[in-house]
């Protein structure tokens, strides 16, 4: 399988920032964490819509940048710059780094399948690698119509809750258009609760990140959840004596 990049840019705010948005310090609990991206990567089979294959993959492409446009004016930290010298988002607007792929040699279901070289392929379809862009994402292209959508945070600004809430709203804007979906996300409100108490605050200095890559005895684990199991549980969360 080859996973071939043909096109990169930035994806901007429709709206820009309002100037007393666009310094977010961070909190002093945020200031330690690694600088590392998690990675989410999705997986979505061909839609059924009608035209020729390059007609379906600009309709695709133009919808996802014009919504994830819109959904980046309330999440605007995403589009900024994190200046590490002062533990703060530059909320500038300069946008989230966007790839498009192309993957040749294998078809989706094909791919889903092999689980066990799935795993040894995700860095290749998860959005890059570490940059300065707070956010990549990356949308790579099968031959039958499937595409996959990889994510790469920036942890230090978004924990998991944070990262599903900005897909969630992202995937409901592509649906149903942002009209319908109004988004009000909160951010700084961490710093604000912790500010008085930062001084007293005894946080420990992380150690470096030992290097993963390249050794000899690392291990993976993988948690499968089949159909049926996911259906059990999305039961389970509607039903109302869930606690």
């Amino acid at each position: 399988m080859e996973v071939q990049i043909v096109c990169t840019k930035l994806i901007k705010p429709s709206v820009p920032t309002p100037p007393h948005l666009q310094t977010l310090k961070l909190s002093p609990i945020d200031q330690v964490q690694y600088p590392i991206k998690t990675a989410v990567v999705l997986y979505y089979s061909a839609d059924g819509s009608t035209g020729s294959a390059e007609e379906v993959e600009r309709r695709r492409m133009d919808l996802l940048e014009t919504s994830l446009s819109k959904t980046l004016t309330h999440f605007y930290p995403l589009a900024g710059r994190y200046i590490k010298d002062g533990n703060w988002v530059d909320c500038n607007d300069e946008g989230v780094e966007f790839f498009v792929a192309k993957v040749k040699g294998c078809q989706l279901s094909e791919f889903l399948s092999k689980r066990d070289e799935m795993i040894d392929q995700l860095s290749n379809l998860a959005g890059g690698e570490f940059t300065s862009p707070i956010v990549s994402i990356q949308i790579s292209m099968f031959d039958c119509g499937g595409l996959v959508m990889g994510f790469r945070l920036c942890h230090s600004l978004f924990d998991a809750f944070s990262s599903i809430s900005f897909i969630t709203s992202w995937a409901t804007a592509s649906r149903q258009g942002m009209d319908d979906h109004e988004i009000s996300p909160t951010f700084g409100v961490a710093n604000s609760i912790l500010a008085g108490a930062a001084n007293d605050l005894r946080l420990p200095k992380m150690k470096p990140l030992p290097r993963l890559m390249g050794i000899d005895n690392g291990v993976t684990e993988r948690i499968v959840f089949d159909g049926a199991e996911i259906s059990a549980l999305r039961a389970i969360s509607h039903d109302p004596s869930f606690p």
